[in-house]
């Protein structure tokens, strides 16, 4: 099949299956799976070689939480039991409510500086950049693009010039943060891809204060 990635650029994606994946202590059988090219992505990432990705589609069989503060990748059992535990547990975190469109897209409510509330989706990988917005939404709410630190990065379908800027009031839920980090990479191909409009993307430089944890039971993304 044709993919859709960063830019609306397009690549070619294999689907296949494989009999199983161990994770920590996990081991995951009859493992749906997208064949693509990966290492051109290692450099943006900072490693040697990506070797591969896990993605939502695993997560959805677990509570699952990327606790970036103490970079750890934590699987719980998706049962009531386990997240009724989890929920008692110390912490102070705050609950977005979300719903999934087409098979991974994480969707919930935020804000883009002081336009109306809009629909923001969760990827976490999205890195060097907090958010990622569509060309009308940055020009709606009037960020400007610094094309003098714009640059050559790699994205899913290929390299892409990456155009930094500036959103100073953000917000995923009741999550909010000033002067975060933005890249404009071209067409934004998921806007009105579902049959409504998403303004853009919320990553990793968002995320990574908290610890995230994805509920699919109740759909809900904990910070913490």
């Amino acid at each position: 099949m044709q993919g859709t990635f960063s830019g609306g650029q397009h690549t070619e994606v294999q689907l296949g299956r494989i009999d199983s994946i161990t994770i920590g202590k996990w081991t995951i059988k009859n493992l749906p799976t997208a064949m693509l090219p990966l290492r051109q992505l290692s450099k943006g990432f900072g490693v040697k070689q990506i070797d591969g990705i896990i993605g939502t589609t695993l997560f959805y069989h677990f509570l699952a939480t990327m606790d970036y503060p103490s970079g750890e990748l934590v699987l719980r059992r998706k049962d009531s039991k386990t997240l009724e535990e989890f929920k008692k547990s110390p912490g102070n975190r705050v609950a977005v409510p979300i719903w999934i469109a087409s098979d991974h897209f994480m969707v919930g409510w935020g804000q883009v500086e002081t336009l109306p509330p809009t629909l923001l989706f969760v990827d976490s990988g999205l890195t060097g950049a907090g958010v990622k917005l569509a060309q009308s939404v940055i020009k709606e709410a009037g960020i400007k693009l610094e094309e003098n630190k714009a640059e050559e990065g790699a994205g899913g379908g290929g390299n892409l010039k990456i155009v930094p800027y500036t959103v100073h009031h953000l917000s995923f839920g009741d999550i909010k943060q000033e002067n975060v980090p933005g890249l404009y990479d071209g067409p934004f191909p998921w806007e009105n891809m579902f049959g409504f409009h998403l303004s853009g993307m919320i990553g990793h430089d968002f995320l990574k204060p908290y610890a995230v944890t994805f509920d699919f039971q109740d759909m809900q993304v904990f910070l913490q």
